[in-house]
């Protein structure tokens, strides 16, 4: 089985979360909103370089790290259908500058105010640890 390991950012702005949402259809989970996140490889930089390269890609906005909040675990099909083992390190991040910018396979960008996170269909990674954090 393989494991992949990933850097998890909660964006903060003031009292918003940056979500974004992937094009219907993607696997694994259909229609719903994520954190962000970049894989973290053996020869990679450290995890806060990921974070904050990965949010620069998928967004165009800057961010620093501000905080290292936990890790957690789950198994899920990936991309290509093939079990995986993922391991989450979740930061906690902290908006500094930039226009969004969505990635291909971002359908949507949106600052989110903390109290209407409940209202998103988030994949179940994220609403693990936005409840852990008090956000939910």
């Amino acid at each position: 089985m393989k494991t992949t390991i990933l850097v998890i950012g909660i964006v903060k702005n003031g009292d918003r979360v940056l979500l974004r949402k992937k094009p219907d259809g993607s696997l694994p989970y259909k229609e719903t909103w994520y954190l962000f996140g970049g894989e973290l490889n053996v020869d990679n930089q450290n995890t806060d370089e990921v974070l904050i390269s990965t949010l620069k890609k998928q967004t165009g906005v800057d961010i620093k790290t501000t905080e290292r909040l936990c890790w957690d675990t789950e198994m899920k099909l990936d991309h290509d259908g093939n079990m995986t083992f993922y391991i989450y390190l979740d930061y906690l991040c902290e908006y500094i500058s930039g226009d969004f910018v969505p990635a291909e396979g971002i359908e949507k960008l949106e600052w989110v105010p903390i109290e209407r996170l409940s209202s998103y269909d988030l994949v179940p990674p994220s609403q693990k640890l936005l409840k852990k954090i008090g956000y939910l």
